[in-house]
């Protein structure tokens, strides 16, 4: 019996960690009406990234099993562009806590940290364009870090979960 609750106790602290990615939608707009999208094209000099076929092929198998169908630029009627935004955020290291005790008198202290690091991650950013209204109407960002020194099977599984879970409201329920 103490097994079954710490196993559940375990798998709702994991789920309790993911990060929701932040979406952002046109609220009055007709999702409905998409049916064949389509990967907006590259310029011509731009490299392709590793990643970008691990994104490519989450939000097909996503997108498919919502029931679009992928198709070329010039037919599709909605749009799907992606990419990684670079974000940095600082470490801080080498603070430390202490408390004394002598002869009757108390003492605490406290040192600030003496060193810095600058982290750099990335954020998978997804989003939706109307080709007719030359807009964006669906955009989600993911909260959770893309680490550099992630391994290549790490980076897909990330990649896949994210895109899973970014797309995960799509398309916007009527309200």
């Amino acid at each position: 019996m103490l097994r079954i609750v710490l196993s559940a106790l375990l798998s709702l602290s994991v789920l309790a960690c993911t990060v929701k990615p932040a979406t952002d939608y046109l609220v009055e707009h007709d999702f409905s009406q998409y049916k064949d999208f389509a990967f907006v094209r590259a310029p011509e000099d731009a490299v392709a990234s590793i990643d970008s076929s691990r994104i490519e092929s989450a939000v097909v198998a996503q997108l498919k099993q919502k029931g679009l169908r992928q198709t070329d630029v010039k037919s599709a009627d909605l749009l799907v562009d992606y990419r990684v935004d670079s974000a940095t955020e600082l470490e801080s290291f080498g603070s430390s806590l202490g408390f004394g005790v002598s002869r009757g008198r108390g003492s605490i202290a406290m040192s600030t940290p003496t060193r810095y690091r600058e982290r750099k991650y990335g954020k998978l950013v997804l989003e939706f364009l109307d080709p007719a209204s030359q807009s964006i109407v669906w955009s989600s960002i993911s909260q959770s870090q893309l680490k550099e020194t992630m391994g290549p099977d790490k980076r897909a599984e990330f990649i896949t979960k994210q895109i899973d879970l970014m797309l995960s409201t799509y398309p916007p329920q009527p309200k």
